[in-house]
């Protein structure tokens, strides 16, 4: 009795053990996925709006951000958007910015939308907005 006792816990540990694995697995899985489709997103409204990603366009953003046209409206959405995917692609893979530059040109980015992050339409916006590791990661990047 005592063996099928013994037995009986160990395949019930190792079903945990499994099941664990397994649901370990699928969630990050399902937490990739949910980037995959954010960054497919991105690109998307990019293509549509292609001046979006125009760096003629972005340089004439703290001029304009206030002006209340469409495009500076989009823009400042946009790019909330896009930090805002950075923001959980940097917590993804714990800020080891190898990772996140092997998943997305990060560096590229960033430094393309400087003007943007560094004069936000609302003052403290991104100083309040995002996490102690993640606007360090946005300094070196800037840096």
């Amino acid at each position: 009795m005592e063996l099928s006792i013994t037995t009986a816990a160990i395949a019930t540990i190792i079903s945990a053990a499994t099941s664990a694995t397994v649901t370990l697995y699928i969630n990050r899985s399902n937490r990739m996925k949910y980037l995959d489709d954010q960054l497919d997103s991105l690109l998307k409204i990019a293509l549509q709006y292609p001046y979006l990603e125009n760096p003629d366009f972005i340089k004439t953003w703290n001029e304009n951000k206030t002006s209340g046209k469409d495009e500076y409206l989009r823009y400042d959405l946009y790019c909330t958007l896009l930090f805002n995917f950075l923001a959980r692609l940097s917590s993804h893979y714990k800020y080891n910015r190898k990772k996140i530059d092997n998943y997305v040109a990060a560096k590229d980015w960033i430094r393309l939308h400087k003007e943007y992050w560094l004069n936000p339409v609302n003052t403290f916006e991104n100083v309040d907005s995002y996490d102690k590791q993640f606007k360090q990661l946005i300094t070196d990047y800037l840096s």
